[in-house]
Parts: structure tokens; C-alpha cells; sequence
């Protein structure tokens, strides 16, 4: 094993019918260490999801090349090394809450032996007394915590995350960051995370990945050296906020290097 869980080079992803000058990513070079986490971030449109889709499997690129551990996203996937958690939950109606958390390794042939049994994983997001409810009964919050701790149930390699979290309140959204740093260090995953908040991508990971305007390139790879555990008073104190300002800096120039001459006013959230 080395220490790059994740390598990505040259990477290129176009869309059928799409402009062939502006592909939706263009000559991505990246490493993601093991047991790191890493966001990403960037205008609107840049690609980030779209580079999460390739790393997980689900869409092919054109030009380049991406190996996690040394393998492909699809065999990596065929072995249920990678998770994944959309925006939206995606949990099942009929199925209790505990049910949801353990149909993973119940329908997973490879699932660890040692894995963390649903009511442990509950415990950790703090809805051990919610297991026999149904996700109709929870708040969107609630629904979240579920899927997370049911991505975490098969101890995946690398865990992909696509703005979990975005669809929230900011308390609500706070209060599960903080669960999800204690289950990512609790459980040594690689993480990469999708986000559009710039307090988010401080406050989570060892390093944001800063993205340009289409076509997505990679802009810059800062590094977060914040103290681990990270509690309330780290992530409100004035480093984080020198932090912050840095990657907002950054975002500004991303999106200044990859628009084009027409787009004269900047994206939501680069300011």
C-alpha cells in the first residue's frame, strides 16, 4: 500500500454533444493520502461531482487515468470498498431505521466480519432511540445521520460524499459535522467530500482542493493545519477564519482563471 490512497492523472471528462473546448473536466492531476480527508470545492458547474462519479465508478472519462489502491474505480467498487452518500439520503420507506443501517452488510456477501453492528453505528450518531422508527418519521437531519452511519457500516476503503449536508440548517449542519470527524477518525476511511461552503471545507478536512470555473481543473490544494480533534472552539477560532479567508481568495481566482470574457459576474458563493 502507499501512502496516495487515490491518484488521479491527466484526467479528462467530456459529455456527448457538450462543447469539446470546455469539457466538463480537463487534465485533473491529484493525490489523496490514506486516511485523509479532502474536500472539494469550486463555482457552480466545475465539476466536482462529476469528478466524485468518476473516482466512484459510475461514469467513465476520456483521457487520463484514476486508481484507487492501485485498482480501478469499478474494481474497487465490485469489491464494496468504496461508499457513497448523495446529497439526498436515499433510504428505504418500509424499513426501519436500524433495517436501513443494516441492509448493507446483510445483502453484501464480502462485508467485514468485524464490522460495527447497526446499533453501534446508531449509537455513534446519536440515534440509538430512533432504530425501530421509519424515515417518514425523522427529520431531514435525522435522515442524514441514518445514511451516514450507514455508509460507515461496511468500513469502506474510501468513502465519497457528495454535499451531504447541503439541504440543512446551519446548527443542524454544524452538529453533524462534528459526528462525522468522530466516526472518520474513529474508523481510518478515506474521505472526499463535496461542498459548496467554505466554513464546511476548513472545518473537515487535511486539505481543500479548489477548483476552477468549466472547464474543471484543478486551481489549487491548500492545506488545512488545523489541531485534530476538532472541537467547537477550534473551528471558531481566529485560525480557522485566516483559513477561510485563504480559500475564499482562492475561489475568487479559480473562478477569475476559468470564466469567460462574458461571465461577468461571479457564481453564488465566490465573493
Amino acid at each position: 500500500m502507499t501512502d496516495d490512497h487515490i491518484e488521479i492523472r491527466g484526467l479528462t471528462k467530456r459529455y456527448p454533444g457538450g462543447d469539446p473546448e470546455r469539457p466538463a473536466l480537463s487534465g485533473i492531476d491529484l493525490d489523496i493520502g490514506h486516511r485523509h480527508f479532502v474536500s472539494l470545492i469550486g463555482p457552480s458547474g466545475c465539476g466536482k461531482s462529476t469528478l466524485l462519479r468518476v473516482i466512484a465508478g459510475l461514469e467513465g472519462h476520456d483521457d487520463g487515468s484514476v486508481s484507487l489502491f492501485g485498482e480501478s474505480p469499478r474494481e474497487l467498487c465490485r469489491r464494496k470498498a468504496v461508499g457513497l452518500v448523495p446529497q439526498t439520503p436515499a433510504l428505504l420507506p418500509w424499513l426501519t431505521v436500524r433495517q436501513n443501517v443494516a441492509l448493507p452488510s446483510k445483502v453484501n456477501r464480502r462485508a467485514p466480519r468485524n464490522g460495527d453492528s447497526p446499533d453501534e453505528l446508531l449509537r455513534a450518531v446519536g440515534l440509538d432511540d430512533a432504530a425501530h422508527r421509519y424515515p417518514h418519521e425523522l427529520s431531514g437531519g435525522m435522515r442524514q445521520r441514518v445514511a451516514i452511519a450507514r455508509a460507515f457500516g461496511l468500513r469502506p476503503e474510501v468513502l465519497l460524499m457528495d454535499e451531504p449536508f447541503s439541504a440543512l440548517d446551519e446548527f443542524t449542519r454544524e452538529a453533524l459535522q462534528i459526528q462525522l470527524l468522530a466516526l472518520w477518525q474513529s474508523r481510518a476511511t478515506t474521505v472526499v467530500f463535496v461542498t459548496h461552503s467554505v466554513h464546511e471545507a476548513v472545518t473537515l478536512s487535511d486539505r481543500v482542493v479548489v477548483m476552477s470555473a468549466r472547464p474543471g481543473r484543478v486551481h489549487e490544494v491548500l492545506p488545512i493545519d488545523l489541531p485534530r480533534p476538532r472541537d467547537r472552539e477550534v473551528v471558531s477560532g481566529l485560525r480557522t477564519n485566516d483559513l477561510e479567508r485563504r480559500v475564499r481568495t482562492c475561489l475568487q481566482s479559480a473562478w477569475e482563471s476559468g470564466a469567460a470574457p462574458d461571465d461577468l459576474i461571479p457564481p453564488a458563493g465566490v465573493r
